[in-house]
Parts: structure tokens; sequence; C-alpha cells
């Protein structure tokens, strides 16, 4: 069962960018959350990619699927230190294998512009 739930995990990312192609991205209307275009594709990207494993939007469709607690994006927005390098970093290179634990984060698949766009979502969230 555990490796139907880690495949799951794999597939649900790639599914998704499979599907980014032609949809564009919804604006967002959370409060005080500032709207530009690479922010809203930055959440919309969330919603489809890392709302499996992270609550990315107070009002997200479905809670994350994993049991083991995951960071809300508005935690890692706030978490001292954060920057958008740093965000792109952790995205691109924080990755888990199969037979590591505990386990990380999976790779997302991401492109570089929806990787900046994600880390622009999240920057987004910050208490101001």
């Amino acid at each position: 069962m555990r490796v139907r739930q880690i495949r799951l995990l794999v597939a649900v990312p790639a599914l998704a960018i499979a599907m980014l192609g032609g949809f564009p991205a919804p604006p967002l209307a959370a409060a005080g959350v500032p709207t530009t275009p690479q922010v809203a594709r930055g959440g919309h990207i969330a919603r489809l990619i890392c709302s499996s494993c992270h609550v990315v939007a107070a009002d997200q469709e479905y809670p994350p699927i994993l049991n083991q607690a995951t960071p809300t994006f508005a935690e890692i927005a706030n978490r001292p230190g954060v920057t958008a390098e740093s965000l792109r970093r952790f995205i691109t290179t924080t990755h888990w294998d199969v037979d590591k634990l505990p386990m990380s984060m999976p790779n997302p698949m991401l492109t570089q512009e929806q990787t900046q766009a994600v880390s622009l979502y999240i920057l987004s969230l910050r208490r101001h």
C-alpha cells in the first residue's frame, strides 16, 4: 500500500503539468494577496500540483492527502530569510527517492518559469 501512495505522489504532479499547457491561470481572489499575472499563475500551479501535500491557499478545494504534516505556503512565506531565490533553489533541488526516509519533497517537475511563478505566489502570502 505504501508504494502505491508514493507512486501517486509522483504521478499527480506529472499529470498536473501535462494539464497546465492550455489552461490560463485564474485570477486569485484572496484578500490582501497582490495579483499580478505571474503571481496568479503561481497560485494556479500551486493549486494543481502542490496542494496534494500542502495547504497552498485557505480556500483550496481539497485538503492535502499526506498523513504527515507539511508546512502551509503561508508558513513558508513567513519564515525568516525566505527569498524568491531560496524558494526556487528548494523547489528545484530538494527531492526524495523511494528508499530514503524520512521523505522529503518530491520533484514537482516544474519549468523555470513555473518555479519562478510559484515562488512569487508563496512570497505574496507573506504578512506585511
